[in-house]
């Protein structure tokens, strides 16, 4: 695992959006997973000015949704697909058939078992990159999550509640479960990137570096992934 420590949260954006554009200019119809949240939001805004300036092409990358709420409407302002599009996809020019995502009305065995098809009809993922929940959650895996796990369908716990309804006004209002991508599906990717800001983040990035690895911590899995790097700013990395 390489740890790239930044200076601060704007660094932190450059460098993990010049990261995922280096990974599209190596392999232009890329396979790509990115998280929601307010940490990538600096890094979106880089990508979406490099796509601007011509400086980046993403008009044959591909993307793959990390996770998704279950049990609501498809046009429903929560749903995580919609954020994702207005604040990247379509400001970069994403294409609909360029994208895999969960539909949050669906059966759940048929729909993960669809989702994990279209990843390997697309070959695998080539990058994902993924938040730090404030359990140690990547993506809708909670603790107790196995590293081995594919995508599927999940109730999220009290603490993932908790940090989700500063985005929709109260805990009430966030939906109980969720759609995710596995540990083991992330597992699986070539790269896998995580990115964290903020002194929030410091005490649970730190059993995620330096604590035991299992599933009491989903993202220690990071340190067993073969081709691992987190990207965090001073404030998180502080002792």
């Amino acid at each position: 695992m390489r740890l790239v420590t930044t200076d601060d949260y704007d660094d932190l954006s450059q460098r993990s959006a010049a990261l995922l554009i280096d990974a599209v200019r190596d392999r232009p119809d890329g396979v790509l997973v990115l998280p929601t949240g307010a940490t990538p939001l600096g890094m979106f805004k880089a990508l979406s000015a490099a796509g601007a300036a011509g400086t980046a092409d993403f008009s044959r990358a591909r993307f793959v949704t990390l996770d998704e709420y279950a049990g609501i409407e498809a046009k429903d302002r929560r749903r995580l697909f919609h954020w994702l599009r207005r604040e990247l996809l379509d400001p970069i020019g994403i294409a609909e058939d360029r994208i895999v995502a969960f539909d949050p009305t669906a059966e759940p065995l048929g729909e993960t078992a669809r989702v994990e098809a279209a990843i390997a009809a697309w070959g695998g993922i080539d990058l994902a990159v993924v938040g730090l929940g404030p359990n140690g959650h990547l993506a809708f895996n909670e603790p107790g999550s196995a590293f081995g796990s594919r995508a599927r369908r999940i109730v999220l716990t009290p603490e993932s509640l908790r940090s989700n309804a500063a985005y929709w006004g109260s805990e009430a209002d966030v939906p109980r479960e969720g759609f995710t991508l596995g540990l083991g599906t992330l597992r699986d990717a070539r790269q896998l990137v995580l990115i964290a800001s903020g002194a929030r983040k410091r005490d649970i990035l730190s059993r995620t570096l330096h604590g035991p690895i299992g599933e009491d911590v989903p993202a220690t899995l990071l340190r067993v992934h073969p081709h691992a790097t987190v990207i965090a700013d001073r404030a998180a990395l502080a002792p």
